[in-house]
């Protein structure tokens, strides 16, 4: 029998040499439905990030810890926002790494140094106590990124779970209580933004005739509460704002090439 002797991440006598001793908070998401890449990209920055320890007054950056996006750092191709359009790239998913990572720090009652929502409503980030969009969190190297600061006394530590059954989420934080409390209001929804008529736009890349259409998103403004008390029983409160712009639906229809060359040629001359 060949076997092999792995060394773990963080030592449980280390981990007690640190004072971490006890649960901080916790935060999950859903990823239920999520295609194949995307479940392996997820799998993928899950393993990258268990474990982690931070120092007291260290900041925490999610791309810093999850990188290098490539096929040789075990990411696979999936789809991403890029403009008007959802474009398969290296590493597409994250962005549930990133939200899971923001509640996760909240619910510690963490300093949030960085945070931006995505740009359109994506269903996998609405909030979980209320099914409303709001409390997620984006990542595209090199920005925007999700940052948090370490400002307990102790160190603390990170462990991500990964419940592949019901494709869920859960990240841990592990420390030293110092008597702070925090949490956040679910999310409210000011308005919803129609996402009007559907684009249609001419393409030589599929067959004449042929249609490919990208699903309407309505855009909303929304908003929640972040409050902290800490040691000293100051409390914080923070509002996050988030803006989700509509996009219509976008609809890929196939021309002639020839047609096309034509009307090209048509306009060159009557402009001269």
């Amino acid at each position: 029998i060949i076997t092999t002797h792995t060394e773990p991440l963080v030592r449980t006598t280390e981990v007690n040499d640190l004072g971490i001793a006890e649960k901080l908070g916790s935060g999950s998401s859903s990823y239920a439905g999520s295609p194949k890449n995307r479940r392996r990209n997820i799998q993928n920055a899950v393993e990258k990030l268990h474990g982690i320890l931070l120092a007291p007054g260290e900041e925490f950056s999610t791309i810093e810890h999850t990188q290098p996006y490539t096929v040789e750092g075990g990411y696979l191709p999936e789809l991403v926002i890029k403009g008007d359009e959802l474009k398969p790239e290296i590493g597409g998913g994250l962005c549930q790494i990133g939200t899971t990572l923001f509640r996760m720090a909240m619910m510690s009652g963490l300093d949030i140094t960085e945070r931006r929502n995505h740009s359109l409503v994506v269903g996998y980030y609405n909030d979980r106590s209320n099914g409303l969009p709001g409390t997620d969190a984006t990542i595209y190297e090199p920005r925007p990124d999700f940052k948090f600061k370490n400002d307990t006394t102790h160190h603390i530590l990170i462990q991500t779970y990964n419940d592949t059954k019901k494709q869920e989420l859960i990240f841990t934080i592990w420390g030293t209580h110092d008597g702070r409390t925090a949490t956040y209001s679910p999310p409210v929804v000011e308005r919803w933004i129609p996402y009007g008529e559907t684009r249609i736009v001419e393409t030589t890349k599929l067959a004449p005739g042929e249609k490919e259409c990208q699903h309407a998103f309505r855009g909303a403004d929304a908003h929640f509460t972040y409050t902290r008390t800490l040691l000293d029983q100051e409390t914080e409160e923070r509002l996050f704002e988030s803006h989700y712009r509509p996009l219509p639906e976008i609809c890929l229809l196939g021309i002639d090439p020839e047609e096309e060359i034509v009307e090209e040629r048509d306009l060159s001359d009557a402009f001269g």
